[in-house]
């Protein structure tokens, strides 16, 4: 396997740049997913605590009309990461060499998709303005698809750091852009900006990323274009980018559907919806299956090893994820109103119903990472496809309902049509059976599904007698935490123990960096 050390740009006359990182040496892919995993966890908190803050504020400076015009441009530019080089920084991390014609043939390649992106989001921009009644949504949607070329600039860096597991420069790319995207948003929509200060956040956080990413990898392409490597880079690219190309879609469509069908103003509750309850995607699930990836596409001819990699991290997500969300369905009749305003109540059945999808995805995210390691990225594409199919006749009948009923149809046939297939050939890819996997979450669901019934009798009996809603929130969610460990505890000790031990080590994790 190539090492990824380049020979400098222009020949050897030249000054020699400094080395890009090499990939990690197979013996050490264990202990490096266990720290890029570490490190993924305790940078997310930064990440998404700084997130959480700009929505809150963000949803009391701007109204849902401004979350609905920027739904389009959000949601497009919310997928950049995985469409914006049409997979080819992807198809890079698996590949088995990573010499300069080849990384330097992937970031061609992932430029030229960008650009062409963002020139079709542009083209399409008009008619989605004229499907949703609203001209403002023009500008706003070829804003947020620019986003795709500023991911695909730093397309093969990113899969330089990741072949190398370089994870701790990774996360902190995503926590400068995060804070910094923050503050831009604020400030744009203290200044009267509207829905722009929506888009403004996402195109600054895919340009610090991208930046940080080219700087940290220390590599910069050469004029050099290979006809093999493209073959064979694409071979894996074009099906893993169907998959992730469907799965846009499936915002896309939700989006014009739901804003032509139901109303703009209902369209940003379910944005704002949305956004709040892919949080535990965002903290856990998606920076650990980027980790995740990297160590199974080392990893691919050991099946046992995979296997026991990815049924120990469906435990423990399982073990965190489950409770949080149990504990937002209970909360969220008062936590939702309290932090971002009670223009956003209606907002609090939909994120109840997103919850029970946003569990199964969850706890899945990490099968698309399995099945790509595995060179099966054509499962994925199938089967988002298949959601993409389902989604527009379930929005037309959930209408009926209002965006309640559009919720619960979406749920529906997003978990028919994707996450219980997905389960199925996930687990039979590892040789594990369903038994086995579910077995897992004994003691883990009776210990979540408790803790959410304490949190709501505790709720309304301090609502009953007259607590004030900010310390009802705080002994409510107190309520629940002490419910959950202690049947937790109770339940799978085993379980609670291995959090005990990840949380003493994700300190010195950190210290350590990358």
């Amino acid at each position: 396997m190539a090492t990824g050390r380049f020979r400098p740009v222009g020949g050897g006359d030249r000054r020699r740049l400094a080395q890009p990182p090499s990939d990690v040496a197979p013996h050490e892919i264990e202990r490096s997913l266990k720290r890029g995993a570490l490190w993924a966890l305790g940078s997310q908190v930064a990440v998404q605590a700084t997130r959480l803050i700009s929505v809150a504020v963000l949803a009391r400076l701007l109204t849902p009309d401004d979350y609905g015009k920027a739904a389009l441009a959000v949601t497009l530019a919310s997928f950049s990461i995985i469409l914006g080089d049409l997979g080819y920084g992807t198809a890079l991390v698996q590949a088995k060499t990573a010499s300069q014609r080849w990384v330097s043939t992937a970031c061609w390649c992932a430029l030229g998709a960008g650009l062409i992106g963002s020139g079709v989001v542009a083209a399409a921009a008009y008619p989605s303005a004229l499907l949703l009644r609203e001209p403002e949504v023009t500008g706003l949607a070829i804003g947020g698809g620019l986003t795709l070329l500023l991911v695909a600039l730093g397309s093969a860096s990113n899969a330089l750091l990741t072949r190398s597991m370089s994870f701790g420069v990774i996360q902190s790319a995503t926590m400068i852009g995060s804070v910094i995207a923050a503050t831009c948003a604020i400030a744009a929509a203290a200044g009267g900006a509207g829905a722009w200060a929506l888009v403004l956040q996402q195109v600054v956080l895919a340009t610090v990323m991208s930046a940080v990413f080219i700087f940290a990898a220390r590599w910069r392409p050469s004029f050099e274009f290979s006809p093999a490597a493209f073959r064979s880079l694409s071979k894996f690219a074009w099906p893993y980018t169907g998959g992730s190309a469907f799965f846009v879609l499936q915002g896309i469509v939700s989006v014009l559907l739901i804003g032509h069908l139901v109303g703009l103003e209902e369209l940003g509750i379910w944005n704002l919806s949305m956004a709040i309850v892919v949080v535990p995607l965002s903290l856990l699930a998606y920076p650990v299956a980027r980790v995740i990836y990297a160590a199974f596409a080392r990893m691919r001819d050991g099946e046992e090893r995979v296997a026991k990699v990815w049924l120990n991290g469906f435990t423990l997500l399982a073990a965190v994820v489950l409770p949080a969300l149990f504990g937002l369905i209970a909360v969220a009749p008062d936590l939702i109103p309290f932090a971002f305003g009670s223009q956003w109540v209606a907002a609090v059945p939909v994120v109840q119903i997103l919850c029970v999808l946003i569990m199964s995805r969850t706890l899945q995210t990490w099968n698309a990472a399995v099945l790509d390691a595995a060179g099966k990225p054509h499962i994925n594409m199938f089967l988002t496809g298949a959601v993409l199919i389902a989604l527009p006749p379930s929005i037309w009948l959930g209408r009926e309902f209002g965006i309640e009923g559009v919720a619960a149809a979406y749920c529906l046939a997003a978990i028919v049509c994707g996450e219980l297939p997905s389960f199925v050939l996930t687990t039979r890819q590892l040789s594990l059976t369903a038994r086995e996997v579910l077995g897992r979450l004994r003691g883990i669901v009776p210990a979540s599904a408790a803790a959410c019934l304490a949190v709501v009798f505790a709720r309304r009996a301090l609502e009953a007698g007259g607590v004030p809603v900010e310390p009802r929130i705080l002994l409510s969610l107190l309520v629940g935490v002490v419910g959950y460990v202690s049947c937790l505890t109770l339940f799978a000790r085993d379980v609670a123990l291995q959090l005990l031990q990840m949380a003493r080590g994700l300190g010195p994790a950190l210290q350590r960096g990358s």
